[in-house]
């Protein structure tokens, strides 16, 4: 059995986790912006503002489905 992790260690955990997924989705972002350049500013714009939350949310989603089934005995 594994020693819980105090709310200091959650809380630096999670810091990290959102850092690393904000700077992905940034990231993210500027792919999509400047490799879609042979398309007009609109769809562009809404295509690479829309595209990186739906990536982090989906990464979170199943690192969740994943985290909760490990921890049901």
């Amino acid at each position: 059995m594994s020693p819980q992790p105090t709310d200091r260690q959650r809380l630096t955990r999670a810091l990290v986790f959102g850092a690393i997924l904000s700077a992905a989705g940034v990231v993210l972002f500027l792919l999509l912006f400047f490799g879609m350049s042979g398309v007009e500013n609109t769809p562009r714009l809404f295509v690479s503002l829309c595209i990186p939350p739906a990536v982090i949310a989906l990464v979170l989603g199943v690192y969740l489905l994943i985290s909760r089934g490990r921890q049901s005995p």
